[in-house]
């Protein structure tokens, strides 16, 4: 009697898909501490049908990612952004704050999140970390001696593997141009095919010198980048994930990559280029099929921005779902805040920030992050 007693009340007797509706209701940092409570359940929490659940559920109430450097610790804070979108003309919101259990001397260069996990840059170090989890993954040290090296983060999700792409750049009185591309593979496909953590080298066939932050989007990755080619200066790079294979995408004629004022965005699920030409306005550049590489242009001009921003530098971070233009700064003084422009009310707003404490160094927004429980 005891026996059918202690296996009723074990979390062996609740049915598979009621479990998964529990863990589907749990907050993503909550989740990996669960896979001790049986084999069962971490079975359930490591499969990719529940991952692929939660991440469904998650794409359907994105958050904000703000990054921020204070006191020698890199914290992470996840927001609703319709926190955000909602707020109203000089209005604030409150954010709460998790530590990465990293204590640095220098800040990390953090770049935006894909698919739930984001990359870190810091001289020679490269960590991946999924700031839902708390969760994070030093890799091997490069196989370089150069100090010049740019980092993007894509994701293949035919084989549902993460990759890390590397390169140094090489500069010299007649050209600039990267060399030593290497790819770093993690992921549950990864580990399926039992393939060796480490760095390989791939060959790349479109030379090229990266300038902007990557931007992944169905498998590829795009950057803005400069060529030693007299007539085709500037370019989009594509990188194909799964296949890791380079592609030229040819921007329109007379449109530049300018190293502190271009910025690719995310435009209703369209990869787009912001090109700040002052501090009021800018052009919109959207890809509209990359395979013809057809571009639109939008041009937004944001009414009262001298009184939104004052004397700090913003730049473009992209839509929301809502259609609102986001602005984040770059350079600022006093509390850290981020301005909403909607095209339809021709309304801009500035929003503050509060909860991030003093002494802050590096902060970051990025949007359209999901929560993704993955084990790296």
């Amino acid at each position: 009697m005891e026996s059918v007693k202690k296996e009723k009340g074990s979390s062996s007797y609740l049915p598979q898909d009621l479990i998964e509706k529990i863990l589907l209701n749990l907050p993503a940092k909550s989740i990996p501490k669960l896979v001790v409570v049986s084999k069962l359940w971490s079975s359930i929490i490591r499969g990719k049908n529940f991952i692929d659940l939660y991440q469904k559920q998650s794409l359907s109430r994105p958050c904000f990612l703000h990054s921020f450097h204070r006191d020698s610790i890199q914290f992470f804070q996840i927001k609703p952004s319709q926190s955000l979108e909602a707020a109203s003309p000089s209005s604030f919101y409150t954010c709460t704050t998790s530590s990465f259990p990293l204590n640095l001397d220098t800040s990390y260069n953090v770049y935006p999140p894909v698919c739930g996990v984001i990359c870190f840059q810091d001289l020679d170090k490269v960590v991946v970390s999924n700031p839902s989890t708390g969760q994070f993954l030093v890799l091997p040290k490069l196989n370089t001696r150069r100090k010049g090296i740019s980092r993007f983060l894509g994701y293949d999700p035919v084989k549902d593997e993460y990759k890390v792409l590397c390169m140094t750049v090489l500069t010299t009185s007649r050209k600039v141009v990267s060399e030593e591309h290497q790819v770093f593979t993690l992921g549950a496909g990864a580990q399926k095919e039992k393939k060796e953590a480490t760095w390989r080298m791939i060959k790349c066939k479109v030379p090229h010198c990266p300038v902007t932050k990557g931007l992944c989007s169905n498998g590829l990755v795009y950057y803005g980048a400069w060529s030693n080619n007299k007539g085709k200066r500037f370019l989009i790079v594509c990188f194909d994930v799964r296949l890791e294979e380079f592609t030229r995408v040819k921007l329109p004629d007379g449109v530049e990559i300018v190293r502190f004022g271009s910025v690719l965005v995310n435009y209703h699920s369209k990869v787009a280029l912001a090109n700040h030409s002052d501090f009021a306005k800018f052009d919109m550049w959207v890809l509209e099929d990359v395979v013809k590489q057809e571009w639109s242009k939008i041009s937004v001009v944001v009414p009262s921005w001298k009184d939104l921003v004052g004397r700090d530098y913003f730049t473009c971070r992209g839509v929301v779902s809502s259609g609102k233009f986001i602005f984040a700064p770059v350079y600022w003084r006093g509390p850290f805040c981020v301005i909403s422009y909607d095209p339809k009310e021709d309304i801009g707003r500035r929003v503050v920030i509060e909860g991030l404490g003093d002494n802050l160094r590096s902060v970051s927004l990025f949007l359209d992050h999901v929560e993704r429980p993955i084990f790296l």
